[in-house]
């Protein structure tokens, strides 16, 4: 496995949005770990991507911008994740 350890990962990215003044890219260089239990942690944040994650629990946003639950039987997310909206007197 020791030859495994010299290979590097160049992940080069490109944004051409017409809200920036010119194509955006970054770079990024990864090296493989000399570990069998070694793993890339990498988290894809895709447009209109309708999935919410609340404290470890994956939960659905609707069409019309409603909380759902992912899964059959899901419990509703704790409340304490969100900041309670101020009352306004009547």
């Amino acid at each position: 496995m020791q030859g495994w350890a010299r290979f590097i990962l160049h992940d080069e990215i490109t944004a051409i949005d017409h809200a920036l003044t010119r194509p955006w890219t970054v770079t990024r260089n990864y090296r493989r770990a000399n570990s069998d239990k070694a793993g890339v942690d990498r988290v894809n944040c895709n447009e209109d991507n309708p999935h919410v994650l609340i404290g470890g629990d994956n939960y659905y946003l609707s069409a019309d911008g409603l909380l759902m639950p992912a899964r059959k039987n899901q419990a509703p997310p704790d409340l304490k994740y969100f900041n309670r909206p101020p009352r306004h007197p009547e």
